[in-house]
Parts: structure tokens; C-alpha cells; sequence
């Protein structure tokens, strides 16, 4: 047994037998004291009483002491078994993004997503984990195929997951440079902080999106649906606006000029 758990057990067992001792020992005769009118047996017999009234006293102590104590290591078991279920989901969903099946990764982003509203302690971790899994399975290079119906499930579930914001804590930036996500519906996205430098938005729907804070320099933004968008406070330099949809919803940077020719609907 370690020495610091053998201690643990020492001074509590000290604690007691100390206890022990003055409700059997010294207590009971100081309590009575030399009170006047009490013979010796009657004396004898007050001791007595005081000390059985001391040990039950002392019992019903360590029956609570008990009781709490067999709380505090339920407790602390039910911890770590909350602890030892968190690293196995997590090391399993880990495992599961790098499987050839498509639907097994898309189950690894929501067991993921799951995960990080249970324990908040890896929510950093998981973010990290998606935005990497996105920019992998949906890489942007000039010359790559544009995929028929926009981004595959596994990333539309991660795109997903992302845009609830379970697993963001305040003031994260979402790190998706050179992503592919043409076609993809991102109706209503608020992702705080989202970088998209060199991402390829063309024909998104960025309809009613808020992009606080979100770096969009140099994406390709052609034929986006940004109908409704809050784009203030974006970076949009040198972002390919050619062909977007806008309204008078739309919301651009102050002095913003598109670059590329806008498709605005009527009021």
C-alpha cells in the first residue's frame, strides 16, 4: 500500500482510538466531577451513564462519518468512471474519422459533438479535431472537381456540429483556410471568429449568415446566395464576389466595394 494511502488510514484510526479513550477513560469522571451529595455508588453509577452516553454518542459520530465517507468514494468512483467513458469515446471517435466508411466518420463527429457537451474539458480538443477534419476530407486546390450536391456528409456533419457551437469556447477562431465548400448550404451560419482565407464558397448559401469576426480574404465567394448576410465586421479583401446574390438585407463592411460584379433582388 503507498505510504500517502497507509497515512490516510493512520490518522483517522489515531483520531478515533484517541476518542475512544477520553469517552471511556477521561471524560466521564470529569463531566461528573466531585458534585456534593453523591455517594460513591451513585457516583459510580453517573460515570457509568455518561459513558455510555459518550460511546453511542460517538458511535452515531462514526456512523455518519461513515456514511459520508462511503459518499465521498461513490462519488469519486462515479467520477472516474465518467472519466474512463470520456477517454474511451474519445479515443474511439479519433479512430473512427480515419475510417474508409463515410457513415462511420459522420457517427465519429457526432460521438464527438456528443462528447463535448457532456465533458466540457475537451471541447478545445474536439474544435481543433474538426476544423482539421474538415480541411482534410475537403481540401481546396485549383483544378479539384466540384462535387455534385456540395460536401460530403462526414464534413457536412462536422460543418454541423461547428455551426451549434457546442464545442467552441469564447474567443476561438475556427481555422478552415483552402477548404472546399462549393455548393454547401451554410444557411444561417454564425460561427465566430471562422477563417475562410483561399476557401472556395462558390454557389454556397450563406443566406441570413452572421459572420462576426470572420477572415475571407482572398475566398472565392462566386455565385454565393449571401441574401440576408451580416458581413460587418467580415474581411473581405480581395474576396471573388462575381455573380453573389444580394439584397437590400445584405449588411457589408463600411466602404466595402465588392470585387466582381453583385446579382441584387429587388426589395
Amino acid at each position: 500500500m503507498p505510504p500517502r494511502r497507509k497515512a490516510g488510514f493512520a490518522v483517522p484510526a489515531v483520531v478515533v482510538a484517541v476518542l475512544v479513550v477520553l469517552c471511556v477513560g477521561f471524560a466521564p469522571s470529569w463531566l461528573v466531577g466531585n458534585a456534593p451529595g453523591l455517594g460513591a455508588a451513585d457516583r459510580l453509577k453517573a460515570v457509568n451513564d455518561v459513558r455510555a452516553t459518550l460511546l453511542q454518542a460517538l458511535g452515531g459520530l462514526l456512523a455518519l462519518a461513515g456514511v459520508g465517507l462511503g459518499a465521498v468514494l461513490t462519488s469519486r468512483q462515479l467520477l472516474l468512471n465518467r472519466e474512463s467513458r470520456s477517454i474511451d469515446l474519445f479515443t474511439k471517435a479519433i479512430d473512427q474519422l480515419g475510417a474508409e466508411q463515410e457513415p462511420t466518420r459522420q457517427g465519429a463527429v457526432y460521438a464527438l459533438e456528443q462528447l463535448a457537451d457532456l465533458d466540457a474539458r475537451y471541447r478545445g480538443h474536439i474544435h481543433a479535431l474538426l476544423t482539421s477534419f474538415i480541411c482534410s476530407r475537403a481540401p481546396w486546390e485549383p483544378g479539384t472537381p466540384r462535387r455534385e450536391g456540395g460536401p460530403a456528409g462526414d464534413v457536412a456533419a462536422a460543418i454541423g456540429a461547428l455551426r451549434r457551437g457546442g464545442m467552441i469556447e469564447p474567443g476561438a477562431a475556427s481555422e478552415l483556410e483552402r477548404v472546399d465548400l462549393r455548393d454547401a448550404d451554410l444557411t444561417g451560419l454564425a460561427i465566430p471568429g471562422v477563417c475562410f482565407v483561399g476557401a472556395n464558397l462558390e454557389g454556397a448559401v450563406l443566406r441570413n449568415a452572421t459572420l462576426t469576426g470572420a477572415t475571407l480574404t482572398g475566398a472565392l465567394l462566386r455565385d454565393a446566395d449571401l441574401r440576408g448576410a451580416d458581413l460587418t465586421t467580415a474581411d473581405l479583401a480581395d474576396a471573388d464576389l462575381t455573380g453573389a446574390l444580394a439584397d437590400a438585407a445584405t449588411r457589408w463592411p463600411e466602404g466595402f466595394t465588392p470585387r466582381g460584379t453583385l446579382r441584387r433582388t429587388q426589395p
